[in-house]
C-alpha cells in the first residue's frame, strides 16, 4: 500500500499528454488535474495477480469515484484493456485492490481542448 506518483509525457502523441501510474499490491496514485481535458482514455496492462486497477475521477481532490467507460461499464480492469472515458473530472488517479506480485501500469491519454501547454 503505496502512494504512486504520476509521470507525464507531454511529448509523444501530438496534442496529448500520456499520465501513467505503475501500481502494485494496493496502491493509490496521486491526483493529476485535467481542467482542459476533452477526451481521456485509459489503458491498462501488466501483471495483475488477482488485483483489480480503477480509474477515479473527483472535482474537489478529495472525494473520489470511479469513472465510467462509454461501453456501458465503469473503468474497472481485472486484465489488459482500454476503455474511453465519459466524465471530465478536475482529476484523475489511478487505484489498484487485492492481489498479489502485482504490477500494473495505468496510462491515460488526455487531449485537452485547447493547446496541450494548458497541462
Amino acid at each position: 500500500m503505496a502512494t504512486v506518483n504520476a509521470t507525464t509525457d507531454r511529448n509523444s502523441l501530438n496534442g496529448a499528454v500520456l499520465v501513467t501510474w505503475t501500481l502494485a499490491d494496493a496502491d493509490t496514485g496521486t491526483a493529476f488535474p485535467v481542467p482542459y481535458a476533452a477526451d481521456l482514455t485509459v489503458q491498462v496492462s501488466g501483471t495483475f495477480g488477482s488485483a483489480t486497477a480503477v480509474l477515479q475521477g473527483s472535482n474537489d481532490g478529495t472525494n473520489w469515484s470511479t469513472l465510467n467507460a462509454w461501453i456501458g461499464t465503469n473503468t474497472s480492469f481485472t486484465a489488459a484493456g482500454i476503455r474511453k472515458v465519459t466524465e471530465n473530472p478536475g482529476y484523475i488517479r489511478a487505484v489498484s485492490s487485492g492481489g498479489t506480485s502485482t504490477s500494473i501500469s495505468v496510462v491515460v491519454a488526455v487531449k485537452a481542448m485547447f493547446d496541450k501547454k494548458a497541462y
